[in-house]
């Protein structure tokens, strides 16, 4: 019996993360003013952006961004984020990616736990936590 109600929390617990996920994938994630400008202060991330989104990531931190710039930027950190992450491949994007399958907090862990000096661990600082899960969900679309 506490097999089969172990077994069903399990599934139950899943669905609910999932669910969360699709919540998150649909609202409306921002980037702060703070968050732009440490994203921008990182020449790998910038190397990421084109210059349409520069100017939006820009605007934010500038605190002249309108509403559509302001969703532009967030999209964009989290495109650059990825971007990163696929650049620095092999086997820090497949750990990465083997990760996110496993959940938000794996995803997170994972990502913590790099070098505080690597790039990507930089970018995914700078970003902030709406950023990071927007990232997450990303990831966990794709596969």
């Amino acid at each position: 019996m506490a097999a089969v109600t172990l077994g069903a929390g399990a599934g139950l617990a899943q669905a609910s993360e999932a669910n969360h996920a699709r919540t998150a994938a649909t609202a409306e994630v921002t980037l702060s003013a703070a968050q732009a400008r440490t994203f921008l202060a990182n020449p790998a991330v910038k190397a990421e952006l084109s210059a349409k989104e520069a100017q939006s990531v820009r605007a934010v931190a500038d605190g002249k961004a309108s509403k559509a710039q302001t969703r532009g930027a967030a999209s964009s950190a989290v495109k650059a984020l990825y971007n990163l992450l696929k650049r620095h491949g092999g086997k820090l994007y497949d750990d990465a990616v083997k990760a996110a399958k496993g959940g938000w907090g794996k995803f997170r862990s994972y990502m913590n736990g790099l070098a505080w000096y690597h790039p990507v661990r930089i970018a995914w600082v700078a970003a902030g936590g709406e950023v990071q899960y927007a990232l997450w969900s990303y990831i966990n679309s794709l596969f």
